[in-house]
């Protein structure tokens, strides 16, 4: 019977993701360059500018649904699309609807799935097999848009194999999940394993019988904030290690 249940977040912990938006951005800012000329701002303004609406967007109602825009696929290319005409509004200029649908199709590109396979993060998978061979279990709680996160778990090959306990795909982590989690095997410590502890970790204190696994991964919602970050880390139940290598290493410790 296994003694130990690990529940790992899959965004900038298993699979690279944060520089996936990193080109969309910078070839944005290049075209509004290209077509505003010294009606644009400095490219360090338009890129702060974007950071800003996408950040501002998340919570926002997508009008084409009714429903937050939160982690959805359509919000970042919206957001190219809304910093452009966010930029010519101050220049007092008109947007161009072909300009705006460049950028759409430029924010798409950040879910290209030929990239997920060659963003696995090194030691991930023979982590996840590890663990399995010592006789414990994996499962997988992401958060996203399930159009774009089943590309992802499926770029990590038999995933079904490597997280048989179960793999779900919410649109945020809460305190109740990790309870509902649980449930599945009694008796067993509880971890969740994540890059951002804010959102992997946090919630599932709520639960007592976890505890954390934090590999701090700076994105576009902590940028600037590791300091303040880690002194609300709970040290007596959140260990941080550097890379998911280190969890073999440590596992004795556990």
């Amino acid at each position: 019977m296994a003694k130990r249940v690990f529940i790992f977040d899959l965004d900038d912990t298993l699979i690279d993701n944060v520089h996936d938006y990193a080109g969309p951005i910078l070839d944005m800012a290049r075209l509004i360059i290209c077509v505003l000329g010294p009606r644009a701002p400095h490219v360090s303004k338009i890129i702060s500018l974007e950071e800003e609406l996408d950040l501002r967007r998340r919570g926002e109602i997508n009008p084409d649904t009714g429903k937050v825009f939160g982690y959805s696929m359509e919000r970042f290319p919206g957001t190219l699309v809304e910093t452009y005409r966010a930029i010519c509004c101050r220049a007092n200029v008109d947007s161009v609807l072909d300009v705006e649908k460049q950028l759409y199709q430029i924010g798409a590109g950040a879910f290209n799935k030929d990239l997920y396979a060659k963003n696995i993060k090194p030691g991930a998978i023979d982590t996840i097999n590890f663990i399995i061979n010592e006789g414990d279990v994996c499962m997988l709680l992401t958060k996203g848009d399930k159009r774009v996160q089943v590309n992802k778990i499926a770029a990590l090959g038999q995933a079904s194999d490597l997280f048989w306990g179960g793999i779900k795909i919410v649109d945020e982590k809460t305190p109740e999940i990790f309870r509902r989690m649980v449930t599945k095997f009694s008796g067993c410590q509880w971890y969740s394993v994540g890059n951002d502890y804010d959102k992997d970790i946090a919630p599932a204190f709520e639960v007592k019988s976890f505890r954390g696994i934090w590999i701090p991964v700076e994105t576009w919602e902590t940028i600037d904030k590791m300091g303040e970050i880690r002194n609300r880390v709970d040290g007596t139940r959140c260990l941080e290690l550097q890379s998911l290598t280190e969890l073999k290493e440590k596992y004795g410790e556990l």
